[in-house]
């Protein structure tokens, strides 16, 4: 739920941004890493064992000052290594042995493939397999991106509102990123009365100087990607889940979603820990606010650094999207990658967890609006690229590179679910993890795991759905036949339109009274399919629960409204509306279509053309679920309360009330609206963009 530096030239032609959430950073870096890694500098064959770091920050000043004992082991003999190090810090000593070393060269700005490093000269010709500990000195100030491998978003920061250092910073010399693991002994000075929070193995007593600092020690006895701390004036509490404890730092006054947002996460921790095995951080978990300047959301090993827009802003974050977040503590954390072409095993895998999580917890028609959303979404973009080449086609902030990676990659995981059946595909993931657990894993190898778990050869499946674009569209035939004991035959064909597609699909008959559904395995461009019912056959529906990558009438409209509803998330409206009424151009009486444009109406403040949509919202008979009706009237209530007519209102939310669907707690904040008028200034209440029912 990672980069180097010159992040910006290398990305540039990568076309890739690496500003996504949470571990996004961290899967760019791998495949920086990787490309960095293939270019060989010389004299940087080494393997880095352990960390011995003291590091003090001074917020008033924005100062860091630091030493490590930096232990490594040549591949080959050699006579200078080259550490990465933040460009805005300044490499103020070299030790071997209680000597200077004086033959050390900075490059601040970075302009080899490493980024900003220093190149140290040992002095000597050090042989392989010979571990050599050097001691380092560095100071500078964090105050910006300068220097770090983003151009707009800083990942480290010293401040009296709250510092934050990140891995993926650079904040201390390391060596071949995302992939060097060690273990480390590092102690974080602060001025008394700073908390400080980091992943320990062992427990974390701070000890207070008499100079006004406290020290806090946090010591990693197994390698992994160290250096993820959070330090200042911030309230730590701790919650327990299961097995698991979280803890959050949180600046005063941000405690309100503590408790939520930690029942949410335990949860996804307890399912996927159930799911999947446990993951390698252990059993404590970190959650750490930042601040609006960096990222949004990055994982480190067994900590989540959140920006403060989590805590802050007046609705909470989605649901959906923390799920994921700690996903990433599995698959892209426990499980690394090879190069970024293999985000699909991660990014995906993180997206799959989440909707599988709620998948397991959801039911009627909550549960249908989530599978046909994540349909929806895994088709918008389908023909812009594959999955195994978006990594290296598409920005991966865009719109379309998440529909691929994210959203696609989760329903391909889906389809193999069915492929392979439930338990196979249970054995599948967890020995997944376990086979990489703390190793770097491909696309390629988690293929060759697939087709040893299944017991055959899955090339058919990798080729069509990572490899591939283009989906399937279905068609059927029948025959309605009443039998002499009073029931209905129906006997028909289900086609499709791909070449070698092997697939189990479900089919539904409905029929007066009841529905039945049958599984069949398309093995070619046709299946024949044979019912017996006692009512009436009505129709016979192909894929009934959206669990195939398909195309049909109803999913072409509903791929439209979707880039609407996206380009209206990112707020460009004009565009919005274009795309829902190309939409309506397919199908006029679209209700879903309708609502949504009245969302793009009412954000833009046009109260008139949004009373307008949302009542032919109410008006449309197709794609109308039945919270549309509710939120519909919800929404007419909002606007006619901003346009200062107070009795209409209180009317459309007793509608609101009348029609009875709770989705998205839809009832209370009715009854809200009723007591205190909508406040147009506000932040509005809505449903989330779900399609509803077909």
């Amino acid at each position: 739920m990672l980069v180097t530096n010159p992040i910006a030239a290398m990305l540039r032609t990568r076309l890739l941004s690496c500003r996504n959430v949470a571990l996004a950073l961290v899967v760019c870096s791998f495949g920086v890493a990787a490309r960095a890694q293939q270019q060989s500098v010389s004299g940087s064959r080494y393997d880095v064992t352990n960390y011995r770091i003291e590091v003090q920050l001074n917020p008033d000043e924005h100062m860091l000052r630091a030493g490590a004992d930096i232990t490594f082991v040549p591949l080959d003999p050699t006579r200078s290594v080259i550490f990465e190090l933040n460009g805005s810090l300044h490499v103020d000593s070299v030790e071997k042995d209680g000597k200077a070393l004086t033959g050390f060269v900075q490059d601040a700005v970075g302009a080899g493939a490493l980024g900003p490093n220093v190149r140290i000269d040992l002095g000597q010709v050090v042989p392989a397999a010979q571990p050599v500990t050097i001691r380092i000195r560095w100071s500078g100030a964090l105050t910006s991106p300068e220097g770090g491998p983003l151009a707009n978003k800083r990942l480290a920061y010293v401040g009296s509102e709250g510092s934050y250092l990140m891995y993926a910073s650079r904040w201390f010399p390391f060596h071949d990123y995302a992939a060097d693991r060690a273990t480390a002994d590092i102690s974080v000075i602060v001025p008394t009365g700073m908390q400080v929070g980091g992943v320990s193995d062992e427990p974390v007593t701070p000890q207070v100087d008499k100079n006004g600092t406290t020290r806090f020690r946090f010591v990693n006895k197994q390698p992994v990607l160290i250096g993820n701390f959070i330090a200042g004036q911030y309230v730590a509490k701790s919650l327990r889940f299961g097995k698991y404890e979280l803890q959050f730092f949180v600046k005063p006054g941000s405690e309100g979603r503590i408790t939520n947002y930690g029942e949410l996460m335990g949860r996804a921790l307890e399912f996927y820990n159930n799911e999947y095995g446990p993951p390698a951080f252990g059993s404590r978990f970190i959650i750490a606010q930042t601040d609006d300047d960096t990222m949004e959301a990055y994982s480190g090993p067994g900590i989540l650094f959140l920006a403060s827009r989590f805590f802050d802003s007046p609705r909470p974050a989605s649901e959906d999207r923390l799920q994921r977040e700690v996903a990433y503590q599995w698959w892209g954390q426990t499980v690394g990658l090879k190069s970024f072409d293999d985000s699909w095993i991660s990014q995906g895998l993180a997206e799959w967890s989440a909707f599988a999580l709620r998948e397991s917890v959801l039911s009627g028609a909550q549960l249908d609006a989530a599978q046909r959303e994540e349909q929806e979404r895994a088709l918008t973009f389908e023909q812009t690229s594959s999955i195994v080449r978006a990594p290296s086609a598409l920005d991966d902030q865009s719109a379309a590179y998440q529909s691929i990676v994210f959203y696609k990659g989760a329903m391909v995981f889906r389809m193999l679910r069915e492929t392979l059946g439930k338990d196979q595909f249970n054995k599948l993931m967890r020995k997944f993890l376990e086979q990489y657990r703390n190793k770097s894993a491909s696309i390629d190898e988690f293929e060759r795991l697939t087709s040893q778990i299944a017991g055959r050869n899955m090339r058919y499946f990798f080729a069509q759905w990572v490899e591939g674009t283009g989906v399937p569209e279905f068609s059927v035939d029948y025959q309605i036949i009443r039998t002499r004991a009073g029931k209905f035959r129906t006997r028909g064909t289900v086609r499709q339109n791909f070449d070698n597609l092997r697939l189990p699909v479900e089919l539904t008959l409905h029929s007066e009274g009841d529905s039945q559904t049958k599984i069949l395995y398309l093995e070619g461009r046709s299946e024949d399919f044979d019912f017996e019912s006692n009512g009436q056959p009505i129709n016979a529906e192909v894929d009934p629960n959206d669990k195939i990558l398909r195309m049909s009438d109803d999913l072409k409209i509903s791929i439209v409204a979707r880039r609407g509803i996206e380009l209206f998330k990112e707020g460009q409206y004009a565009e919005a509306q274009q795309q829902l009424e190309s939409a309506l151009k397919l199908d006029r009486n679209n209700a879903w279509v309708y609502y949504n444009l009245g969302l793009v109406y009412f954000e833009q403040k046009n109260w008139q053309l949004a009373l307008d949509n949302f009542q032919a919202a109410l008006d449309g008979i197709s794609s109308k679920a039945e919270w549309i009706e509710t939120w519909a009237h919800i929404k007419r209530g909002n606007a006619y309360d901003a346009k200062g007519d107070r009795n209409k209102a209180v009317y459309e939310y007793n509608k609101a009330l009348q029609s009875g669907s709770n989705y998205d707690n839809a009832q209370a904040v009715a009854k809200k609206f009723i007591n205190i008028p909508f406040d147009p200034k506000a932040p509005a209440e809505q449903a989330q963009n779900a399609p509803g029912e077909f």
